[in-house]
């Protein structure tokens, strides 16, 4: 496969190369299933180091965009319609200052917990369970957690059983990722993260929903906490850009 890129020229690499990616799936240049140049051709297109290449597959990876096959490469997943809404969302949400993201996914998942623990199966808490067990055994490795811990709260998503909260929570984890993967560097915040995943799994596995809203609420205002540490100490050309809107 033979693509062309812009060169990137903006402070925003990472960001900027998954744009770039991101217009060539919405045009159908890249399609499902399709596999995407090695990273070495990628980075030369792009005039871009190959870390700021890796970082960005992992970023799109971590979203449930790309797959990476051991020994084979990367690919665009396959299912064309739920990657098409999501970047439509993602678009639109492009615009709003990052604290009123935040602000709007504790609404979300606070709904999202809610109805988890009145509609879901034993056989749904059984793979919570299972999710949490994941993020566990991955404290060790950054990428790997973020991606179980979005795995964790895609389920809890999957089991309200309410595919608009689905589809916008998806579309905020997406915008938020730069943020969050900030704030996993933290000392310590893995382990805060994990606590707070236990008390979520309690509840849920006890069927007490006030409970559960409740340990969500608390874990998303501690990762809000975190953000704005983050956003007040950048200097204040960046500070401006993730408190106002949110600039390409």
């Amino acid at each position: 496969m033979v693509l062309s890129f812009k060169k990137i020229e903006r402070s925003t690499i990472t960001e900027d190369i998954i744009e770039q990616l991101r217009e060539k799936i919405l045009s159908g240049e890249i399609k499902p299933g399709d596999k995407l140049p090695p990273e070495r051709v990628l980075a030369e297109s792009l005039s871009v180091a190959r870390t700021s290449v890796r970082e960005a597959i992992r970023a799109m990876q971590y979203m449930g965009i790309l797959e990476v096959r051991c020994g084979e490469g990367t690919f665009l997943c396959e299912n064309t319609r739920i990657l098409t809404d999501h970047f439509k969302s993602s678009h639109l949400l492009k615009r709003f200052p990052i604290m009123e993201l935040i602000e709007a996914r504790k609404i979300i998942e606070g709904a999202t917990v809610y109805l988890a623990v009145e509609r879901s199966s034993p056989e749904d808490r059984d793979a919570l369970q299972s999710l949490y067990q994941l993020t566990a055994s991955n404290t060790e490795d950054e990428q790997k957690f973020l991606q179980a811990d979005f795995e964790f709260h895609k389920k809890i998503a999957e089991m309200s059983q309410n595919s608009v909260l689905l589809e916008m929570l998806s579309a905020m984890r997406e915008l938020t990722l730069e943020e969050n993967l900030d704030v996993i560097k933290k000392p310590g915040q893995i382990q805060n993260a994990l606590d707070f995943h236990r008390k979520i799994l309690g509840s849920v596995l006890s069927c007490d929903a006030d409970k559960a809203r409740e340990h969500m609420l608390r874990h998303l205002e501690d990762i809000e906490q975190r953000i704005l540490e983050l956003v007040e100490s950048r200097p204040p050309d960046e500070e401006s850009d993730a408190s106002g809107e949110r600039q390409r």
